[in-house]
């Protein structure tokens, strides 16, 4: 019987120093807790743990399973979120170090220490060549009052006075229109803006799908004419705030997707699609990112969201069908097809955004399931689809896209690096935030590391670039050989042997944030090794189905926020790019963003935008058996084949010489 069922108990857990109060039922994961209630515990492998970046100190009964990331001494009560139970009253405490911090660094700050190069792309430049036509238009008209033309309906009196300043006008409208149109006429009688989707806009998948009228404002709104782009990546989320009368830029703003708390990577936010609240919780952790940054933006520039007319946003092929709600289960899944390319747009309250019902989300094209808007808007600003020179384009993250060509053919493929170069995998690894390492340097004599850390506060953790800088430096030094692996002759102080492994002390316990010992394991070492080994072989791949040599590239050009940290120079020492002169490389910062930019303040841009992803052929690299020949040979630092790396055999020609 239903009474005699025993009721599960619930207990308090009290979170600090967020000081959230939950209500969680006994045996309830505590991990599952913290995203209930919101809050930010880094989980990058979605709470499986396999990362170890959940830690956090709990005082209370709770019930957990040993996990070997935890420190053997000197860190009392500490557990894996994911692999904690609740069995009574507790609090926990979640320290700096596992914290998912709420603003992303160096949005154009120095005061963050993340070092920003000057983008290599001018964005206001390429505007220029496509001229300011916005996707839609904001008309205003002075409509004859019903009385001066008897039995005339409203709707033919508004296109009566539009026909007078555009021609061939198709009068094609919503019902919803219909319904708001005879109340507005009269509000100030019969002067109204009415917003219009551009003519020029001939994309079929677009045009096809909308009405001509798209609102009716009373009186003259026309100066009030916005528009949002926003960047949907898989770790943070980027938006700008578009004047489309002057297409300048009024405000801007970042923030981590909240999507982080379902893993740090596209497959596990795939999965977790299929998990508990499922695609609406996935689909409504970046909206509520997205929502938060149109209140930021609103605060800053002082505006409405009430007058945004439309959304332009670019996002790999699972964020982009996470955020319209599309399930994104058969991306991972052979013969790994999106439900759609071209995407028709959606009225922004569909997909919960807080913005006028008449607000439209246009999304830039995607490839194939894994090339998506966001390479499509990287081409399309950068103007390689345009140009004579032969170009590598890159944006490497969690999954690293690769685009090689010019105006004669594109070729793409997607490399999965893995999450390293953000952090993930790594013992001590954390994003790019204060306190991560982010350069090294060795003192040659005893092997003696400096590092730099960003904002120059104590040590945390390393991200992806310290990993890059560290390793290309151990490497140079002869303190990791070419396989990887550590020296192992007892003359290098920092270097420890840790139960079957060995790791390099980076910053001793006393001088850490975290109060144990930030180390670099041989583990770590592998895992960067398998990450930029994809990259390049994935690089090789593309080169060799189109005949060609690494010295054919003519210009690489770098994008994403991980490249804005890039030291080049190590980067090219531990093979994760091809060995040429380096004014041949280009930063052009966040090229997603500033592709939905473009595609936001002019019309042919979004008509171009669907010419590259018609152009662009993808080559599936897990089909290639050149590709694992190629992964297996970057399995060494640099790489197998050293005349594929001159300029590091002379460094290390030089190095050796030094020594002797």
């Amino acid at each position: 019987m239903m009474g005699d069922r025993q009721k599960i108990p619930t207990h308090l857990v009290r979170f600090r120093p967020d000081e959230i109060e939950a209500e969680a039922k006994e045996g309830e994961n505590l991990l599952n807790v913290a995203v209930t209630y919101g809050v930010h515990i880094d989980a990058a492998c979605g709470g499986a743990g396999a990362c170890g970046k959940c830690q956090v100190q709990v005082e209370g009964k709770v019930e957990s399973v040993k996990s070997e990331f935890l420190p053997e001494t000197g860190q009392k009560n500490r557990v894996l979120a994911c692999r904690t139970i609740v069995k009574g009253p507790c609090t926990v405490v979640v320290p700096e170090s596992t914290r998912v911090s709420g603003m992303l660094p160096g949005w154009g700050s120095a005061k963050h220490g993340v070092r920003h190069r000057q983008t290599g792309l001018d964005v206001e430049s390429r505007l220029l060549d496509c001229g300011l036509k916005p996707l839609m238009e904001k008309i205003h008209v002075q409509v004859p009052p019903a009385d001066q033309q008897p039995g005339i309906t409203d709707r033919f009196r508004m296109f009566g006075a539009l026909d007078k300043r555009l021609d061939n006008l198709d009068r094609s409208m919503d019902i919803s229109l219909l319904n708001k149109m005879p109340k507005v006429l009269r509000e100030q009688n019969g002067s109204v803006t009415v917003t219009l989707l551009r003519r020029q806009l001939q994309v079929p998948h677009l045009s096809q799908s909308l009405p001509t009228v798209n609102d009716i404002e009373a009186g003259d709104t026309s100066g009030e004419f916005y528009a949002l782009a926003f960047d949907i990546g898989t770790t943070s989320v980027w938006a700008e705030w578009l004047d489309l009368n002057t297409g300048k830029a009024l405000a801007a703003a970042a923030d981590y997707n909240d999507q982080i708390r379902f893993g740090a990577d596209v497959i596990n936010r795939i999965i977790a699609c299929k998990r508990g609240g499922g695609l609406e919780s996935v689909q409504g952790a970046v909206v509520e990112t997205m929502n938060r940054l149109i209140e930021q933006m609103a605060e800053k520039s002082g505006l409405s969201p009430s007058r945004i007319s439309y959304v332009t946003a670019a996002g790999n092929t699972a964020m982009t069908h996470i955020m319209l709600g599309i399930d994104p289960e058969y991306i991972r899944m052979a013969p790994f097809v999106p439900a759609a390319r071209f995407m028709p747009p959606v009225s922004a309250r569909t997909i919960g955004l807080n913005l006028p019902p008449t607000a439209l989300v246009f999304t830039l094209p995607l490839v194939s399931a894994w090339v998506g808007g966001d390479i499509v808007s990287g081409v399309l600003v950068s103007g390689i689809n345009r140009e004579e020179k032969m170009t590598l384009f890159l944006d490497m993250g969690t999954n690293a896209e690769v685009v090689l060509g010019n105006k004669e053919f594109l070729v793409s493929a997607s490399c999965s690096a893995g999450p390293a170069f953000e952090g993930g995998g790594i013992y001590h690894g954390v994003r790019a935030m204060a306190g991560a390492v982010e350069d090294f340097h060795l003192n040659a004599p005893d092997a003696t590391p400096m590092v730099l850390t960003i904002g120059q506060k104590k040590a945390r953790g390393i991200c992806g670039s310290g990993l890059i800088n560290t390793i290309a430096g151990l490497s140079m030094a002869g303190v990791l050989l070419p396989n990887g692996k550590f020296v192992d002759d007892g003359s290098i102080s920092r270097l420890h042997r840790k139960e079957n492994e060995q790791e390099y002390v980076l910053v001793e316990a006393e001088n850490s944030a975290t109060g144990y010992d930030i180390t670099l394991t041989s583990a770590d070492v592998e895992n960067l090794l398998r990450a930029k080994s994809a990259i390049y072989a994935g690089i090789s791949t593309l080169l060799a189905e189109m005949d060609m040599k690494t010295t054919d590239i003519e210009q690489v050009l770098i994008a994403g926020s991980f490249g804005q940290s890039l030291n080049i120079d190590r980067a090219i020492m531990i093979g994760l790019l091809p060995d040429l002169p380096p004014e041949r490389f280009r930063f052009i910062g966040n090229s997603s963003l500033m592709g939905a930019r473009l595609v936001a303040q002019c019309v042919d841009g979004m008509g171009e935008s669907d010419q590259v992803a018609q152009r662009m052929t993808y080559i599936d690299l897990g089909a290639s058996p050149r590709f694992m020949d190629e992964y297996m040979a970057g399995m060494f630092l640099p790489h197998t084949d050293m005349n594929l790396f001159p300029s590091v055999a002379r460094m290390q020609a030089d190095q050796k010489g030094g020594r002797t």
